[in-house]
């Protein structure tokens, strides 16, 4: 990649943000941050239906995402003043109420009864309307796809609120204010900072992304291109290398490499990456020579908002939707998992996407029209410049500093792919994950309360709370008394028969108590893990004592629950399965 003379970035040069889309005549797109921000879309879209912890490490999406805000909304600034603020949120909050109103619906009409644990209890529901807080849902097993991603707008709607005043500190003091940005989230992290609270979570959020916001506001001020490439270079790398240690260290002790729970780590090296990104500005005038590529980075920008609130939907609904279709083979079943969660996005894209364009004030569509590449300007007629011209001026280094670059990139590049590598656990003849983990608070999921398909059981005829000994497997998962012992939640199958269910995201554990149901029959327990076997009993009888199972499912799309037998009519007992996740 190559750079450019150093230029002051007019509104035109920053994609949106949520919310956000071109103004009429912006002049158009810059076509690199728009890839940018497609790319960091897709791989949201990908961690969340695949559940890949590796590709938070590889490409931390979300810091780049505010970077990009942050710059959009400096210029919205330099424009129309403090009016931006509620022009940024005139186009958040619709997509917003929309997608609000088919999720409380849907949850209400089935079932949600019980009122939010939270200090408001059915007034929390206001959170819907003004997201400063994660807004609540119900108690059903799928109800968290409908909130669990929220906090990214609901950060972003602080940050929002908060920018006129966060821009006029920056540019009063810009690189204290992006230093004491960058220390927050570590004094979070160590108790130093604690705001605790009813806004706890929301200002340990904003904290993590406030330094990538910052950056955002020194990219459309200029500032990052002028800084000498070598002091560019040796700060970047510093930072990636701290971050990449900090996550390392952390991954290393716990054996989760999800950047979204380092805290402090998360921000050095989400600053590293964005900074790398920002520094460049090549030419992609190859981009508008492949047609389709370009029209779909545009459409995704167009419908950032919408796209990013059902992704989660949509690929919770495509999982239960395939739970039936038999597909082997990681490559296939990766590939069948992306395609049926994208065309439900495309659905509720064609569905809801219009909002974007009322919330804009522009012509509803079906699909947006074509904007057009941004047009080079003189950077002394916009009033972003005039704003950038307020801002300390640092000298330019002289020589392009293209070595200094291509050192920094290869820097953050490797460390990255690193990273990746020891998420994955792939590194030759080391382990991530220590001996002695540190204890993690733990969500649980019991399988009975997950949809759920079974293959080759017969048709049942006895109530849904058999004896174990009884050869007929219940419709409904029921209570057995196990070794006299009871389990409300046990799940009884048929031999042979497969059980298929979906865990739900961040699950690591499957545990559950294994036994023969027939004192005359014999029965093979195994768990599968997107079709490899990650469990296998043996044969096993009455005779054997029921045994206690805790198998590693980390990362896996479907699981399946299957028994077998030599002699068929056999039943086999899962006593209280259950999934173990993270919060």
């Amino acid at each position: 990649m190559t750079t450019s003379p150093d230029t002051v970035v007019t509104a035109a040069a920053v994609p949106p943000g949520p919310g956000d889309a071109p103004d009429p005549g912006s002049g158009g797109r810059d076509r690199y941050l728009d890839l940018w921000r497609a790319a960091a879309l897709v791989r949201v879209v990908a961690y969340h239906v695949l559940g890949w912890i590796w590709l938070t490490v590889l490409f931390p999406a979300m810091g780049l995402m505010f970077a990009l805000a942050g710059s959009l909304m400096a210029s919205s600034l330099g424009r129309t003043g403090n009016s931006a603020v509620s022009r940024r949120l005139r186009r958040l909050l619709p997509p917003l109420w929309g997608f609000a109103a088919v999720a409380v619906t849907l949850l209400l009409v089935t079932g949600w009864r019980t009122a939010p644990t939270a200090p408001l209890g059915w007034g929390e529901l206001v959170w819907w309307i003004f997201p400063a807080r994660t807004p609540p849902v119900g108690g059903q097993s799928w109800a968290w796809a409908y909130n669990v991603v929220l906090w990214y707008i609901v950060t972003y709607l602080w940050l929002v609120v908060l920018s006129p005043v966060l821009l006029a500190l920056f540019r009063r003091w810009p690189w204290h204010s992006l230093a004491l940005a960058i220390a927050l989230p570590i004094a979070f992290r160590f108790n130093v900072v604690n705001v605790g609270g009813y806004f706890n979570e929301q200002a340990t959020n904003v904290s993590t992304y406030l330094a990538c916001w910052l950056l955002g506001f020194a990219h459309h001020d200029g500032l990052l291109r002028r800084i000498p490439a070598r002091r560019y270079a040796v700060a970047v790398a510093a930072l990636a290398v701290t971050g990449a240690a900090w996550v390392l260290l952390v991954g290393w002790s716990s054996g989760n490499y999800d950047l979204n729970r380092v805290a402090g780590g998360n921000t050095l090296w989400s600053m590293a990456f964005v900074a790398t990104v920002l520094r460049f500005r090549p030419r992609l005038d190859w981009l508008g020579r492949i047609r389709p590529l370009d029209r779909l980075i545009e459409l995704l920008n167009a419908r950032a908002v919408t796209i990013y609130l059902w992704h989660l939907p949509a690929g919770v609904l495509a999982g239960a939707l395939l739970a039936p279709v038999p597909v082997s083979g990681w490559v296939a079943t990766v590939t069948v998992r992306l395609g049926a969660a994208w065309v439900l996005i495309a659905v509720a894209v064609a569905l809801f996407g219009w909002i974007e364009d009322l919330a804009a004030r522009r012509r509803p569509a079906l699909v947006p029209a074509r904007v057009s590449p941004a047009r080079t300007r003189p950077p002394r007629t916009s009033a972003a410049s005039g704003a950038a011209r307020s801002a300390p001026r640092i000298a330019v280094a002289p020589g392009s500093g293209s070595g200094w670059h291509r050192a920094m990139a290869s820097v953050v590049a490797v460390l990255a792919v690193g990273l990746a590598v020891m998420a994955l656990n792939l590194w030759p003849g080391v382990t991530t994950r220590s001996p002695d983990p540190t204890a993690r608070p733990e969500v649980t999921y019991r399988l009975s309360d997950l949809p759920m398909l079974v293959e080759g059981a017969p048709t049942p005829s006895t109530p849904s709370t058999p004896s174990p000994t009884s050869t007929t497997v219940p419709a409904t998962p029921g209570a057995v008394t196990v070794r006299g012992e009871v389990y409300p939640r046990a799940v009884l199958t048929a031999a042979p028969s497969r059980l298929r269910v979906q865990p739900p995201a961040g699950c690591e554990r499957l545990r559950a108590v294994i036994d023969v149901g027939a004192d005359d029959a014999e029965v093979t327990f195994a768990v599968r893990a997107d079709d490899v076997t990650v469990f296998e009993s043996g044969v096993r009888s009455r005779a054997d004592q029921a045994e206690q199972i805790d198998v590693d499912v980390t990362r896996a799309s479907l699981v399946d629950l299957v028994t077998s037998s030599p002699s068929g009519g056999a039943v086999g007992v899962w006593a209280d399965p259950r999934f173990v996740c993270s919060p």
